[in-house]
């Protein structure tokens, strides 16, 4: 059963904000850090996979990680699974192969396996490991990195493609962990019930336009086909996996909720998205609006604000 967090609707004054969503990074802060230190605990661990639908957290959590081990004296490094991307070309011919238009970049079929199964093999066995380098302008596999090695090591990989089966399988052949992370949490906002892949799309929203010029128009676009990938590829799995982190914070509405604003105003009137638009702001103006000041410069929330 899910968990409802209930968000106040406003608060008497600045300090209580503030002790406010102090309180929920303290407590979220709590769950990352037992989680990487329940991690940091693990016997013989080397690889670390971790994964996550968009706009979960990801980052923070490998951020924190890498800390946790790095303090141990232990070097990490992080592998994007990207990276093992067939080169386009192979890719449109599979997909040909299976009567479908366009390039498939979500399936486990996107992944050159075989590879994949010889680096992690090299992990255990050579002092140096080279990762290839996909570029996605030119859709093909343009370099080689070169990696240092050691016995004591940590390697992370992440990527969506990080839970399937067939890469866990080859992963946890050796001493291995797997990593979710995502909000998993609704919030309640009144009479208003706000689903973690509801909160997930105003991230999104909020995050393609600050960090990436993107148009709230354009995200509400894509939406479908990245929520079609999570329910196929992702969600199935995400029991699965070791640790699970819920990263969702009860404060979120009222510090998206200016951002969103903007965003949304900024759709034209005759959008095919403008009646799902105008729901999203009649939801979010019950919130008092939160500044992002009010937030810690290592916050996980900085990845979208």
């Amino acid at each position: 059963m899910r968990k409802i967090i209930k968000a106040p609707l406003g608060f008497e004054g600045g300090d209580e904000m503030a002790r406010f969503v102090n309180g929920c990074e303290k407590e979220f802060e709590k769950r990352l850090g037992d989680t990487v230190r329940s991690i940091g605990e693990i016997e013989e661990l080397r690889v670390i996979s971790l994964c996550g639908p968009t706009c979960s957290g990801k980052t923070t959590a490998a951020n924190k990680i890498i800390s946790e081990f790095r303090e141990q004296g232990r070097r990490v490094n992080v592998i994007s699974i990207d990276d093992f991307y067939y080169d386009k070309e192979i890719l449109r011919k599979k997909s040909q192969e299976r009567g479908e238009d366009g390039i498939d970049y979500d399936s486990v079929q996107t992944i050159d396996l075989p590879l994949l199964s010889e680096f992690v093999e090299n992990i255990f066995s050579s002092s140096e490991l080279y990762c290839p380098v996909f570029d996605f302008n030119s859709g093909a596999r343009t370099s080689y990195r070169k990696i240092e090695c050691g016995e004591n090591d940590i390697f992370i990989f992440e990527g969506i493609q990080a839970i399937y089966p067939e890469v866990t399988e080859l992963l946890g052949a050796h001493g291995y962990c797997s990593v979710y992370i995502s909000p998993r949490s609704a919030i309640s906002l009144g009479d208003r019930v706000l689903e973690p892949n509801e909160l997930r799309l105003l991230r999104r929203i909020v995050r393609d336009r600050n960090f990436r010029s993107t148009s709230a128009e354009f995200t509400f676009r894509i939406w479908e086909s990245v929520r079609e990938n999570e329910e196929n590829h992702i969600f199935p799995y995400a029991d699965s996996c070791l640790f699970n982190i819920d990263s969702t914070f009860a404060y979120e509405i009222g510090m998206l909720r200016p951002y969103l604003e903007t965003a949304l105003g900024e759709m034209a009137e005759d959008s095919l998205y403008r009646a799902e638009a105008e729901e999203i702001l009649d939801t979010i103006r019950y919130a008092e609006p939160i500044p992002t000041e009010l937030l810690s410069e290592n916050s996980l929330y900085r990845e979208f604000v």
